[in-house]
Protein backbone atom coordinates (compact mmCIF):
# COMPACT_ATOMS: atom_id res chain seq x y z
CA UNK A 1 0.00 0.00 0.00
CA UNK A 2 1.38 3.57 -0.60
CA UNK A 3 0.02 6.79 0.58
CA UNK A 4 1.19 9.67 -2.10
CA UNK A 5 0.43 13.04 -0.98
CA UNK A 6 -1.76 15.52 -3.11
CA UNK A 7 0.46 18.42 -1.81
CA UNK A 8 4.09 17.14 -1.49
CA UNK A 9 5.32 17.44 2.24
CA UNK A 10 8.62 20.10 2.11
CA UNK A 11 12.01 18.17 2.70
CA UNK A 12 15.16 18.85 3.28
CA UNK A 13 18.09 16.73 2.54
CA UNK A 14 21.30 16.23 4.22
CA UNK A 15 24.55 14.83 1.84
CA UNK A 16 26.94 11.95 2.49
CA UNK A 17 29.47 12.73 0.14
CA UNK A 18 27.17 13.10 -2.68
CA UNK A 19 24.45 10.70 -2.00
CA UNK A 20 21.71 11.21 0.49
CA UNK A 21 22.71 10.75 4.01
CA UNK A 22 19.28 11.75 5.92
CA UNK A 23 15.79 13.43 4.83
CA UNK A 24 14.41 15.87 7.15
CA UNK A 25 10.41 16.11 6.99
CA UNK A 26 9.05 18.56 9.56
CA UNK A 27 10.87 17.98 13.15
CA UNK A 28 11.52 13.89 11.88
CA UNK A 29 14.69 13.20 10.84
CA UNK A 30 15.14 10.16 8.98
CA UNK A 31 18.50 8.60 7.98
CA UNK A 32 18.90 6.73 4.39
CA UNK A 33 20.16 3.40 3.84
CA UNK A 34 19.32 2.99 0.13
CA UNK A 35 18.93 4.66 -2.61
CA UNK A 36 16.67 2.08 -4.64
CA UNK A 37 16.15 4.05 -7.46
CA UNK A 38 16.61 7.62 -9.27
CA UNK A 39 15.32 8.86 -12.23
CA UNK A 40 14.88 12.56 -13.91
CA UNK A 41 11.62 14.60 -15.08
CA UNK A 42 12.30 17.31 -17.86
CA UNK A 43 9.22 18.74 -19.31
CA UNK A 44 8.78 21.39 -21.55
CA UNK A 45 12.33 22.95 -20.92
CA UNK A 46 11.93 25.49 -23.65
CA UNK A 47 9.06 27.00 -21.89
CA UNK A 48 10.44 26.34 -18.24
CA UNK A 49 9.04 23.64 -17.37
CA UNK A 50 9.12 20.95 -14.27
CA UNK A 51 12.97 19.80 -14.01
CA UNK A 52 12.62 17.05 -11.14
CA UNK A 53 15.06 14.37 -10.01
CA UNK A 54 13.47 11.59 -8.04
CA UNK A 55 14.57 9.26 -5.75
CA UNK A 56 13.09 5.89 -4.15
CA UNK A 57 14.37 6.12 -0.63
CA UNK A 58 15.01 3.58 2.10
CA UNK A 59 15.31 4.42 5.78
CA UNK A 60 16.89 2.98 8.52
CA UNK A 61 13.35 2.65 10.50
CA UNK A 62 11.75 0.32 7.14
CA UNK A 63 10.59 3.31 5.36
CA UNK A 64 10.30 3.77 1.67
CA UNK A 65 9.40 6.39 0.41
CA UNK A 66 9.41 9.15 -3.39
CA UNK A 67 11.00 11.97 -2.69
CA UNK A 68 12.03 14.76 -5.54
CA UNK A 69 14.22 17.64 -5.87
CA UNK A 70 13.23 20.79 -7.79
CA UNK A 71 16.46 21.51 -9.71
CA UNK A 72 15.63 24.93 -10.74
CA UNK A 73 14.89 26.15 -6.91
CA UNK A 74 16.69 23.34 -4.67
CA UNK A 75 13.92 22.42 -2.95
CA UNK A 76 12.91 18.60 -2.24
CA UNK A 77 10.06 17.61 -1.23
CA UNK A 78 8.28 14.13 -0.13
CA UNK A 79 5.53 12.90 -2.35
CA UNK A 80 4.90 8.97 -1.30
CA UNK A 81 5.32 6.53 1.71
CA UNK A 82 5.12 2.84 0.57
CA UNK A 83 4.69 0.08 2.94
Amino acid sequence: MSRLFAEPLPARMEWNEGEPGALRVGHRRLVVVEVVRRWRVDGEWWTDGIAREYLTLRTADGLLCDIYGDRTRGEWFLQRVMD
